[in-house]
């Protein structure tokens, strides 16, 4: 009755064990340009590099070539280098492989990304990402790009150092902490400059926020844009009187 009892028990656990692991798997490695999806908010459509709808969700695997489209949603991005993309409402993004083509982890076609990028050692070679008007290399940093309906590009640093090129016939510029540039079709980028208070306000909180990349819930707004309490404002808009005077 005891040998019986304690076989019982053996098998119950067994059970217990093989539900344990199929509720818990292993977590999938990505492949070189792929992404999985971290967190995801609104309303957000991706389609497969073949054209199919995938269906959107936490923890979602997306192939090199995956298309993301946000209208009133966002999506934060796991890269397969740890790296982290937050593509923000009214965005279109393609995700690319580094190791073909133009050396691309992805393309921001319209609409705006905060990104935090894992640093590189050595001889590892660097994250590269394309607009229609610009090329960004990084090294590891903390930064943002965002795409104009003309596709004027538009690049904010707010950590380490970023160059930008345009596809005129000029140098790329070298962006440090705390500067902006922007580049117009067919043209070199723009001397940097210094980002206003309230552009730096609202995006230099990528990567903080545990895991979240800061302001992830704030996408129902125009892309780039924050609304600062009445006091900021206010300083906002009497210091362009002082300016027009």
């Amino acid at each position: 009755m005891t040998a019986q009892r304690l076989f019982s028990i053996g098998i119950m656990l067994l059970f217990v064990l093989a539900a344990a692991i199929g509720q818990n798997p292993e977590p999938t490695a990505l492949s070189v340009g792929s992404a999985s999806i971290a967190e995801l908010k609104g309303d957000v459509t991706l389609h497969s590099p073949q054209g199919d709808v995938v269906n959107a969700q936490r923890g979602t695997l997306l192939p090199p070539d995956t298309k993301i489209d946000t209208v009133k949603g966002s999506v934060l991005l796991d890269l397969q280098d740890g790296s982290q993309v937050l593509v923000k409402s009214n965005s279109h993004v393609i995700l690319r492989s580094p190791t073909q083509e133009k050396g691309y982890w992805l393309e921001l076609l319209l609409g705006k990304i905060n990104a935090k990028i894992q640093k590189r050692l050595g001889n590892t070679p660097s994250f590269r990402m394309g607009t229609p008007t610009a090329v960004i290399t990084v090294r590891g940093t903390r930064f943002s790009v965002e795409v104009s309906k003309k596709l004027k590009t538009s690049v904010s640093v707010f950590e380490g150092m970023v160059e930008v090129g345009g596809f005129g016939e000029g140098p790329p510029v070298m962006l440090q902490p705390g500067f902006s540039t922007g580049v117009d079709q067919n043209r070199n980028p723009e001397a940097p400059h210094s980002m206003d208070g309230r552009a730096r306000d609202d995006d230099e909180r990528v990567g903080h926020g545990g895991g979240t990349m800061g302001g992830h819930g704030e996408d129902n707004r125009r892309p780039g844009t924050q609304q600062g309490p009445p006091s900021q404002d206010r300083r906002d808009n009497d210091n362009n009187h002082e300016k027009d005077d």
